[in-house]
């Protein structure tokens, strides 16, 4: 409940911000891909999507300054378990983040970074709500399109039956894309 609550006031926050401070706002929406464990650990065969998958996320952000944005990212991604058989199986999973982004220039292609707190739901597996941390890395352009490759951890251990699923390791690296509308204008606009 605690965490819950915590988030709530994160995303109050947020909102407060919006409209206290007549900022520009925008919509993200978009998709996503998971990049298979393998890439980063030969020990796994050609064959494992272990941590892979895809996924969408719909977010809301506003430019604070020319530099900063805050806003909040909720997210369904399906990840794949480690192969046990021939029938593969996945985890899916929800959340939500609060986020907070720095833009290394104010130029119209604009490189970010960000850190998100996320509250993790893994669909079927206990605990029920799980706390998390949302690296993020990415450009935008023209205010438009935003990709970015994010690195979501869980850190809650997630309770799976070993004899139904393999695991996943409680991370996922998405590589991300997002149409990104424009919903209220400021001075901040276009920087």
């Amino acid at each position: 409940m605690k965490r819950l609550f915590i988030v709530l006031l994160m995303f109050s926050f947020t909102t407060k911000s919006i409209h206290a401070l007549q900022k520009e706002n925008r919509l993200n929406i978009g998709i996503q891909g998971n990049i298979p464990e393998r890439f980063f650990n030969s020990k796994l065969a050609s064959y494992n999507n272990k941590n892979g998958g895809m996924g969408f996320h719909l977010g809301y952000t506003t430019r604070l300054h020319p530099r900063f944005s805050i806003g909040v990212t909720a997210e369904y991604a399906f990840v794949t378990e480690n192969y046990q058989s021939d029938a593969i199986d996945g985890f899916d999973i929800l959340s939500i983040a609060p986020t907070f982004n720095y833009y290394f220039t104010k130029h119209k292609i604009k490189p970010y970074a960000g850190i998100g707190y996320g509250l993790f739901h893994v669909i079927d597996h206990e605990p029920i709500v799980n706390d998390g941390i949302r690296l993020i890395g990415g450009v935008t352009f023209y205010n438009y399109f935003n990709l970015s490759v994010e690195y979501n951890r869980i850190f809650n251990k997630i309770e799976v039956n070993p004899l139904s699923h393999g695991a996943f390791d409680n991370y996922y690296l998405a590589v991300k894309g997002s149409i990104s509308i424009g919903l209220g204008y400021s001075k901040y606009a276009n920087q």
